[in-house]
């Protein structure tokens, strides 16, 4: 459970009361929280910034290394004359630098690394986003779907206590108010556990949200779908270079690349090392003559051994070279698995879309046959065993629609992610 003040500091930002009774959560509202609040996403942000650091400061690659020397040096014969005693104070400063091929290359890598990073980090975002937008739903599937197990126990009810009246007052049975009170009595379990289902579903989100486990809270929203008419090739050729995991197949041919130029510039590349040593001393403290002097180095090596077959260098080379086929090669596979995941989420969107409008259907059919069926009880011409089986599938329709709906609501999201598109995006191209 997260600390309190940290609650009231996120219910601030954004524009939630504090200290309500009831804190109502859009869906927009739960994925804002979520955003704020999760551990894993905030790791991942300080990874992030790591990396974006490093391309920063890449420059220093090529920084000169700088260092300052001071020494004193007493001499003091042992046998003999002390004439040749003395003191000597010497100052020194020193800089080089190397400059390389492979230092550019250097800098072009920790670029894409932290684009990569970068793609990493918005994957986590939406990964997340699509996590509470799911939980989100199939909370409020769920409260629907309690709101009508308690409307057939409350029928189940009232009809029992109807029945019991018309026995008081000799219009009825004992064995008919049994009956009514049965099939209540046979209710109340499935609907206590589905509540009990529903509470601790709901102490998990606001759990994962970052809420205090008892605070009230209630979520606004529906379980209304907006249909679309997808084109899987359409989506295909429009999204595939879109998508996250596809950006960082081809990012990661970019770093396989960089280092196989960086690996090959450092193997078979000249480099200028340049270096400067400036020295000011005096041999007598009592002497005001100081002496100074100065000298430059160039020195320029050029590596052989990467241009002999089978040495080491050589064997690094072509190795990091094997790794860029291998990154295209996942590459292909990538965007293979990708087409497929595509097409497989329009056909499930497609199959949930049929199945919301087989639905619409039979609760149609149903909601007649339960109207038909209860008249007929009133008039006694059929028995209650009809008419709470009539009752029984007109709710379990209404339950399969939920279902349905969030089933295809749930698949939209994962399309979205696929896509890394918003619905907006993907209907403006299906609109052309």
């Amino acid at each position: 459970m997260k600390k309190r003040i940290s609650l009231l500091f996120t219910f601030v930002i954004i524009g939630f009361p504090l200290f309500a009774s009831i804190i109502t959560l859009s869906e927009s509202d739960a994925v804002t929280l979520a955003l704020n609040q999760n551990y894993e996403l905030k790791s991942s942000l300080i990874d992030l910034q790591k990396v974006e650091d490093q391309k920063k400061n890449s420059w220093n690659v090529m920084l000169p290394d700088f260092s300052i020397e001071g020494s004193v040096t007493n001499s003091n014969a042992i046998f003999g004359s002390s004439n040749g005693d003395y003191l000597k104070i010497t100052g020194s400063l020193s800089s080089s630098v190397t400059l390389n091929k492979y230092d550019k290359y250097y800098m072009e890598y920790d670029k894409l690394n932290y684009e990569s990073e970068l793609l990493n980090y918005e994957d986590d975002q939406k990964s997340l986003e699509v996590e509470v937008q799911k939980a989100f739903y199939y909370l409020l599937a769920n409260k629907q779907s309690l709101d009508i197990q308690k409307m057939n126990l409350d029928l189940a009810l009232k009809r029992w206590e109807q029945m019991q009246s018309k026995y008081d007052n000799g219009l009825a049975s004992e064995l008919e108010v049994l009956e009514t009170q049965s099939t209540y009595e046979n209710l109340k379990p499935s609907y206590t556990t589905a509540y009990n289902s529903y509470q601790t579903q709901l102490m998990n989100f606001k759990s994962f949200l970052g809420i205090d486990l008892d605070q009230d809270i209630e979520l606004n929203g529906d379980l209304d779908v907006e249909i679309l008419d997808l084109d899987a090739d359409a989506l295909i050729s429009t999204f595939l270079n879109n998508r996250i995991d596809i950006q960082n197949a081809q990012k990661a041919i970019d770093l396989k690349t960089s280092l196989y130029d960086i690996e090959k510039a450092s193997d078979i590349s000249p480099s200028l090392a340049l270096s400067l040593d400036y020295s000011y001393y005096n041999s007598d403290l009592l002497d005001s003559d100081w002496s100074d002097s100065a000298s430059v180095t160039a020195t320029i090596s050029i590596p052989l051994n990467g241009y002999i077959e089978g040495s080491e260098e050589d064997i690094a080379i072509s190795d990091a070279q094997r790794s860029i086929e291998q990154s295209q090669l996942s590459y292909e596979s990538a965007v293979e698995d990708a087409q497929m995941e595509i097409k497989t989420l329009v056909m499930e969107i497609e199959g949930y879309k049929e199945n919301i409008d087989i639905c619409e259907i039979a609760i149609d059919i149903s909601q007649k046959t339960y109207d038909a069926t209860e008249e007929a009880y009133n008039l006694g011409a059929t028995e209650l065993l009809n008419l709470t089986e009539s009752q029984t599938t007109l709710f379990s329709a209404k339950q399969d629609l939920l279902t349905s709906q969030y089933n295809y609501l749930s698949a939209v999201f994962d399309l979205e992610k696929a896509l890394n598109a918003s619905v907006d995006e993907i209907k403006s191209i299906l609109e052309l």
